[in-house]
């Protein structure tokens, strides 16, 4: 089963909550991404929440994050086809 991740934003951090129970923390949308990649989260497998009193995840910060997780994927794929 794919692990999962919910998050949201609070005082301008990145708050990931996976399906396995984990929890990541990152300040930067970016670091966010290879965290979650390293923690084994498909970039489809992202959801965001809103909370009230907290800062919504922009539609770009959520199409960035998702994307770079995707463009590490690839990568990884790449490396394991040219180390084969």
């Amino acid at each position: 089963m794919a692990t999962k991740a919910s998050v949201v934003f609070i005082k301008n951090e990145f708050i990931a909550s996976l399906s396995d129970g984990r929890r990541i923390e990152r300040h930067d949308w970016r670091e966010m991404a290879l965290a979650l990649f390293r923690a084994g989260v498909d970039g489809n497998a992202v959801e965001y929440e809103w909370r009230s009193g907290n800062r919504m995840i922009t539609a770009g910060q959520q199409v960035a994050l998702r994307a770079e997780i995707r463009r590490l994927a690839h990568g990884a794929e790449v490396q394991h086809i040219v180390a084969a």
